[in-house]
């Protein structure tokens, strides 16, 4: 475990909680509103950071046989599916006492069981929402093994040129895109263009891995980590004033990656704090946390409701902030955690 980019996590999880509840959703869009709404660039960062800490857990392990490739596959099922599936369950707990289902929600709900979700256009994503960036996961995690043998073992020039080839693509795309109907699926949601994120994480990992012995950082870890720092807020502030379509693809590349890279040498001051055991234990339950969060928002909403409580947003924003947070630790230490030893250890041999 890398701790720094462990608690990170939950950072880049708190800020997708804001983009879900706005403190200022009526105002005009604005900078207070834009500090808020921006929060989804943490998908951005979990697409990255899993490309890296799985090529720095398995690339190698896998290339010399001491981890088969169906041991990843199992091993990422029991990561993800247990809560995805109990999540689901939430969900449709809530469309049935709550709305009223139509016949057509059940190959949605297929869909969203098997996580293929997003890679439909135009989905509306009715049960749990977030879910729809597991259905990009998985579709990395299948592919892991295969850009690992062709890019990153033998770095065949046909694989690299792919690479690069689409990265290009989505530049063009984000520029082509400005304030069409498909920029969004086209440039967020769909995991043809955001696997390139992913394997952006894979590429950073072996430059700082080759190349760490040679860079002259030492006595300057804690200088890199506050650059990187200092750049994702000024990425993250001035991104009100660029075009969402290219915000929603390679606006965050390279301050995510700087971000990364900075912590994963984790010897500076910075990364020192981030690797406080509440810090880190926030990071650990952040998987839980994104997952349900969307899910406790809409509870605290109908619950508040129902009792027939008006209370600020500021308070309706911090009870569902503290709830999120309980039903994370909960869902990680009594689920997540169970079943994910359980599935590894009755499938992985």
């Amino acid at each position: 475990m890398i701790k720094p980019l462990t608690s990170l996590r939950f950072v880049f999880a708190f800020l997708v909680f804001m983009s879900h509840k706005n403190l200022f959703p009526h105002e005009a869009p604005g900078f207070l509103w834009h500090i808020f709404r921006e929060g989804y660039a943490g998908v951005s960062f979990f697409f990255m950071l899993s490309g890296f800490i799985l090529a720095y857990t398995y690339q190698q392990r896998l290339i010399s046989g001491t981890v088969t490739v169906r041991s990843f596959y199992v091993a990422r099922i029991a990561r993800i599916y247990p809560l995805h599936l109990l999540a689901l369950l939430v969900s449709l707990f809530l469309l049935r006492f709550f709305t009223h289902p139509s016949a057509s929600d059940f190959g949605e709900l297929a869909l969203n069981i098997l996580l293929l979700q997003s890679f439909i256009p135009g989905q509306e994503f009715l049960f749990n929402s977030v879910s729809w960036s597991l259905s990009d996961e998985a579709f990395f995690y299948a592919l892991f093994p295969v850009i690992i043998f062709s890019t990153f073992r033998n770095r065949r020039r046909e694989a690299q040129t792919m690479w690069v080839g689409l990265g290009l693509a989505i530049v063009l795309s984000a520029y082509l895109l400005r304030n069409n109907l498909w920029e969004h699926w086209t440039l967020y949601i769909n995991p043809l263009f955001r696997i390139f994120d992913f394997v952006l994480g894979i590429a950073l990992y072996n430059l700082c891995h080759r190349w760490e012995s040679y860079l002259p950082l030492q006595g300057r870890y804690t200088q890199l980590e506050w650059l990187a720092l200092l750049l994702i807020i000024v990425a993250y502030c001035t991104a009100f004033f660029i075009p969402v379509s290219f915000r929603r693809s390679v606006w965050y590349w390279l301050p995510m990656g700087l971000l990364i890279a900075s912590f994963y040498f984790h010897r500076g001051a910075l990364s020192r704090l981030l690797s406080h055991p509440v810090c880190v234990k926030l990071g650990e339950i952040s998987f839980a946390f994104y997952l349900f969060h969307y899910l406790v928002i809409q509870c605290v909403k109908i619950g508040l409701r129902h009792l027939h409580l008006e209370v600020s947003l500021t308070i309706e924003f911090f009870i569902a902030l503290a709830v999120s947070i309980a039903t994370a630790y909960i869902a990680h230490q009594y689920i997540e955690q169970p079943l994910n030893r359980l599935i590894r250890k009755r499938f992985s041999s």
